[in-house]
């Protein structure tokens, strides 16, 4: 077991990189020579928790077993210091897009996604000269037949960039190339509530298509690998919002 909590982990890591903040419960509010953040550290045992007008809310939802998990751990703190102003920015518009193979966008998605890898038939690479900053995921398309038409819709099933990194208009430039390139009647993708409220994909054109549950998962207590069946430690996420985009 750790000798520290959740709790008492963040507010050093808070400490150790210079980050002003304050604390009430488990909500803290940072500040950053002008950046603002706030977090919501939500601890194995915390119980259910309650994602009350997320839509509205620009918290950030820190779950402990991302915190201690060592294949996520060290992307999770690069990317709560990114919202903090600790970035290397990079324009979208000097980055070039290309198909990339299954195991280079494993190897992105695993270190720089909160979800890792998941299969796709469509992956995407976006490149800073010879370096790879961002990874994108479509699936094959379905034909949508309750009261839809069958409109042949796809999946953005990942996105993400290195995490000590924003590309300034790098959803954007993926999007236009997936859609260029395979002419999609209709492209559809989630917003994951623990760090999202779905702006941005409102700011892509998206609309809203409903909201899905929250989701089960039980912890590995040695490991703090996620898993959709027991044992281990049950949590819940916070669930997510569909966004559909017609072309």
């Amino acid at each position: 077991m750790p000798c520290m909590t959740f709790f008492e982990e963040f507010i050093e890591f808070l400490n150790i990189n210079q980050i002003e903040h304050s604390v009430s419960q488990n909500e803290v509010l940072c500040q950053f020579h002008g950046h603002k953040a706030e977090f919501l550290l939500v601890p194995l045992d915390g119980g259910v928790v309650c994602a009350e007008n997320r839509e509205e809310s620009e918290a950030i939802y820190l779950f402990e077993d991302r915190w201690r998990n060592p294949k996520s751990s060290k992307a999770l703190k690069k990317r709560i210091l990114a919202h903090l102003g600790q970035f290397r920015r990079i324009m979208a518009r000097k980055c070039t897009i290309r198909r990339i193979d299954a195991p280079l966008a494993k190897q992105f998605l695993e270190q720089n996604h909160s979800y890792g890898y998941a299969a796709a038939r469509y992956k995407y690479g976006m490149f800073f000269g010879d370096e790879l900053v961002a990874v994108s995921l479509f699936s094959a398309p379905r034909a949508m037949t309750k009261d839809r038409n069958g409109i042949m819709s796809y999946e953005w099933v990942r996105y993400a960039s290195l995490a000590d990194c924003r590309i300034s208009g790098g959803m954007g430039k993926m999007l236009a190339h997936f859609v260029n390139e395979i002419k999609p009647q209709e492209v559809m993708s989630y917003a994951d509530f623990e760090w999202s409220n779905g702006k941005v994909y409102t700011s892509l054109g998206f609309r809203k298509g409903g909201v899905r549950a929250s989701v089960d998962f039980w912890i590995d207590p040695l490991t703090y690998e996620r898993r959709r069946t027991p044992p281990g430690i049950r949590i819940s996420n916070l669930g997510s919002i569909k966004y559909l985009l017609t072309i």
